[in-house]
């Protein structure tokens, strides 16, 4: 499959709980990810990631689907077409 560019748009609603898990995930897609952007909102324990991932179809799943088994996370994703 032909890699595709992706936002994937990442709300951890428990920092404390998640926000650790969600990293180490991060961390092993490192190859494919081309910017991250976060924004910690501590006074409501919720934090925002915004990526933009180069990959295919089949890596943006793998990515998603483990990132959605993780307790209060929630995954949307995007497919570019550029």
């Amino acid at each position: 499959m032909q890699p595709q560019r992706h936002i994937v748009t990442i709300v951890v609603e428990d920092i404390e709980a998640a926000f650790s898990p969600v990293s180490e995930l991060i961390h092993k897609f490192a190859p494919h990810v081309l910017m991250r952007v976060g924004y910690p909102m501590r006074d409501r324990n919720v934090s925002v990631i915004f990526l933009v991932l180069e990959a295919d179809l089949d890596t943006l799943g793998s990515f998603s689907g483990k990132l959605g088994q993780i307790r209060s996370v929630k995954v949307k994703t995007i497919t570019l077409k550029i």
